[in-house]
C-alpha cells in the first residue's frame, strides 16, 4: 500500500487499461427444449404446406395432436402451448423468408398499354361470327381499355 491508500497493483492495471466501457455479460445459452428432437419434423411439414391449399394446412393444434397421435420417434411429451408457440414462430419465419424471396412493386406510368389477341363468338346485326379475331388494348394507368373486332386475320 502507498500513501494514497491503493495498491500499485490497482493502479498499474487501471494506467495500462484502454478500454474503461463494462464488459457486457456473455448471452446464456438456449437450455434444451423438449420439443428439440420434434422441430425437423415439424419444419418438414410447415414446409410442405407452403404448396397446399390454405384449408389444409397444419395449424398448432394440429401438429400437437399429430405428434401426440402419429409420430414415428416415441416419447412427445410436450405441452400444447410449447408446441404452439414454435409453430407460429416458424410459421411467421417462412412467411418472411417466401416474401423476401421477390415481389417487385406493380407500377404503370401514363400512356404505356398492354396489348392482346384473341379468338371469340360475336353476333354482327343478327349474323354469328364463330372464332373472329379481336384485339384488346388496355391502359393500366387510367384502367381505360380499347376492343376491335375482325372477322379474320388480316389487313384489317
Amino acid at each position: 500500500m502507498n500513501s494514497n491508500g491503493c495498491d500499485w497493483r490497482t493502479v498499474k492495471k487501471y494506467v495500462d487499461k484502454e478500454d474503461f466501457s463494462p464488459a457486457h455479460p456473455a448471452p446464456k445459452p438456449e437450455p434444451e427444449s423438449k420439443l428439440n428432437k420434434f422441430k425437423p419434423l415439424i419444419d418438414q411439414w410447415l414446409t410442405d404446406d407452403l404448396n397446399a391449399p390454405r384449408k389444409q394446412r397444419h395449424t398448432a393444434k394440429r401438429v400437437h395432436r399429430r405428434l401426440q397421435e402419429q409420430t414415428e420417434i416415441p416419447g412427445y411429451d410436450c405441452s400444447y402451448r410449447l408446441t404452439a408457440e414454435y409453430v407460429s414462430k416458424k410459421k411467421k419465419e417462412l412467411r418472411q423468408k417466401k416474401s423476401a424471396e421477390g415481389n417487385l412493386p406493380l407500377e404503370h406510368f401514363p400512356g404505356e398499354a398492354q396489348a392482346d389477341f384473341g379468338c371469340a363468338d360475336f353476333y354482327e346485326n343478327g349474323k354469328k361470327y364463330e372464332e373472329a379475331k379481336y384485339l384488346v388494348l388496355s391502359f393500366p394507368y387510367s384502367n381505360g381499355g380499347f376492343l376491335q373486332l375482325n372477322y379474320g386475320e388480316n389487313l384489317e
